[in-house]
């Protein structure tokens, strides 16, 4: 994957079939959300652990790939081969059937996220939702640096989306709660809400990372 990260063989990918991937990938998606613990320990904190999931092998090989780069630019920790998911991105051509199927069987719980948060996630109709874990006791509420994320992708709405920005976009929201603490204003953060918005990470965007990540409390 490092070889497609230097050539961006993916990044011209449009065709929304390698969003969705195959029925076997889509089927029992929301057992993923299962492995991603909510609450007050754990999360990007201790090492970045993604699990991408949901799209063709090659668009979920490429996005963690580039989660990880992103990581490593902006000082973020990167977790080791064995840990436990603490970013989770799903690519799901329904992601409100998805969620409401993850409450029904209790895959996923929402404990201690402020109830305005879990509404918001839950009702979006955004290209990308995403959600964070709660901050543990004790710690400052402007650190932004991530407990547990889950970034959910529509695949049909975002199957006009070149992947290389789509893995910038899920990269920043995943390793920084943009709600604590605002991205750049002009950052790939607008991708869907502006026309003339950046199409790949932006140097504010890496140095609003960097700033993130080199908090310690």
């Amino acid at each position: 994957m490092l070889a497609l990260l230097a050539t961006g063989s993916v990044a011209s990918a449009r065709q929304s079939d390698t969003l969705i991937g195959d029925s076997r990938r889509q089927q029992g998606l929301e057992s993923e959300m299962g492995r991603l613990r909510m609450g007050q320990t754990g999360g990007a904190r201790e090492g970045v652990c993604p699990l991408v999931r949901g799209a063709s092998a090659e668009v979920n090989a490429y996005v963690a790939a580039r989660l990880r780069q992103v990581a490593n630019q902006v000082g973020a920790e990167y977790a080791h081969r064995d840990c436990e998911p603490n970013v989770v991105v799903l690519f799901s051509p329904d992601p409100d059937e998805l969620v409401a199927e993850a409450t029904r069987a209790k895959r996923f719980n929402y404990r201690g996220v402020a109830a305005q948060d879990v509404e918001r996630f839950k009702t979006s109709r955004q290209p990308v939702r995403w959600i964070h874990g709660s901050a543990a006791p004790g710690l400052k509420t402007k650190d932004a640096r991530p407990y547990n994320a889950l970034v959910i992708v529509d695949a049909n709405k975002a199957a006009d989306v070149k992947v290389s920005t789509l893995a910038d976009y899920i990269s920043l929201v995943a390793l920084a709660d943009v709600r604590i603490r605002p991205a750049p204003a002009e950052g790939i953060l607008n991708l869907f809400n502006a026309v003339d918005a950046p199409r790949a990470m932006t140097e504010a965007d890496r140095a609003y990372l960097r700033s993130v990540h080199s908090r310690r409390y």
